[in-house]
């Protein structure tokens, strides 16, 4: 297991002003819903999940190749309209958990954090209000990619990592507003879950995570950037992220 600062998972309801969004959830709520028309299956690759029995979606997107010359017109216009994905979990056996709406889409995975490597979607303007609120914080001197993960009642994140690059620290804040997301960093060694029972936190994500399946319908958002000098001095995280030379291994 990776830490931060001696733990898991990292509370920073404390250093921002999170009232101001939880007061805003209405405006979230609305923005999450405008958004979900660009909604697509999560696309993990199979090596991502604990399970290996799952198969990722990234592990047949775009190789779909025993199409008949009739489906040829209308798989290409499932993927110009980037619903591709969608339609391929019906033809292969996919189990996908979570959906994600990109907000902010990154071109490259590895440079998502960088605002120059990235597109902004007709999304961007639902959540004017949010980055307004992350520029008041001044949570990140830049950031990157912002992406809505959605899941329907029922329906849990499949435990997962996001890298199994030991060396990197990426930056980013996990949001959810309410307590209906049980979202958890996973131990595979002593099989135990550990929650982060806050409104907005990060962690590592070369770790095992995922959430459980909820009785309602839930969403949350992450946003990749650099984190500001100013923002790592304050909430203690500076030493971790700028002094990647040392050890965080449990």
């Amino acid at each position: 297991m990776y830490l931060i600062n001696n733990q898991l998972v990292i509370d920073l309801a404390s250093y921002v002003n999170i009232q101001a969004l939880i007061d805003q959830k209405p405006q979230f709520d609305y923005a999450v819903v405008k958004s979900s028309k660009l909604v697509t299956p999560a696309r993990y690759y199979k090596i991502q999940f604990l399970d290996q029995r799952h198969l990722g979606l990234q592990d047949v997107l775009g190789t779909y190749t025993n199409a008949s010359p009739g489906e040829l017109d209308f798989l290409q216009d499932l993927r110009d309209h980037d619903q591709l994905a969608s339609w391929l979990r019906y033809n292969n056996d996919l189990i996908y958990g979570q959906q994600s709406v990109p907000i902010i889409y990154p071109k490259d995975w590895v440079t998502k954090h960088l605002k120059k490597e990235t597109i902004e979607t007709e999304n961007t303007k639902y959540f004017k209000f949010f980055f307004d609120w992350l520029e008041n914080e001044q949570i990140f001197a830049e950031f990157g990619r912002v992406c809505v993960f959605l899941n329907e009642p029922g329906v849990a994140t499949p435990i997962h990592f996001d890298s199994n690059d030991a060396t990197r620290r990426d930056e980013f804040i996990w949001l959810s507003l309410g307590n209906k997301k049980k979202f958890f960093i996973y131990n595979e060694t002593t099989n135990t879950k550990h929650y982060l029972n806050s409104p907005i936190g990060t962690f590592d994500a070369t770790n095992y995570h995922g959430s459980e399946p909820g009785e309602f319908a839930s969403w949350s958002i992450r946003v990749d950037g650099i984190f500001s000098d100013s923002f790592l001095l304050k909430t203690d995280l500076y030493n971790h992220f700028r002094q990647p030379t040392q050890s965080n291994i449990s």
